[in-house]
Parts: structure tokens; C-alpha cells; sequence
């Protein structure tokens, strides 16, 4: 998250290709997120809808998405 007064200057979108950088250096094949204010955001980075009902089992065990996050959250992910 940016704050509010540090929006516009493309900080977002250098936090996430440098999370989407770590992440392939580690390994990671696929990016799961879930979000109540960002999806448009999301999307226009390449990310897609996915269902619920699909998400990984080591995802679902998670605080945020088993009870956090209200279920109408977009889940979304990436390869």
C-alpha cells in the first residue's frame, strides 16, 4: 500500500515488479493476492481473476484468506 501522499509517482508499481522480481528469483511460478481496494490496479498489471474454490491449499490456510479478508475480496494471480 502507498500512502495517500505518495500517490502518482509510480511507487506501487515499483514495489510490485520488484515483490514479482523476488518472487521469480526464489522459485515462485504463480502469484496469488487478494484485494478489497486494488484490482483494477492488479489487472492492468497482468494479473487474473481466479476462483476462490481453486486457490492452493497452503493459500486457503492463511488468516487472510480463510477470515481476514471479507470473502467478496477479488482473488487474483499471476504466473
Amino acid at each position: 500500500a502507498v500512502a495517500p501522499e505518495w500517490r502518482g509517482r509510480g511507487l506501487a508499481d515499483a514495489l510490485v515488479r520488484h515483490a514479482e522480481a523476488v518472487a521469480a528469483a526464489q522459485g515462485v511460478q504463480t502469484l496469488f493476492l487478494l484485494t478489497t481496494t486494488a484490482e483494477a490496479f492488479f489487472l492492468q498489471r497482468g494479473y487474473r481473476h481466479a476462483d476462490h474454490a481453486s486457490a492452493p491449499a497452503f493459500i486457503r490456510a492463511t488468516p487472510q484468506f480463510s477470515g481476514l479478508c471479507p470473502a467478496t475480496s477479488a482473488f487474483l494471480c499471476k504466473p
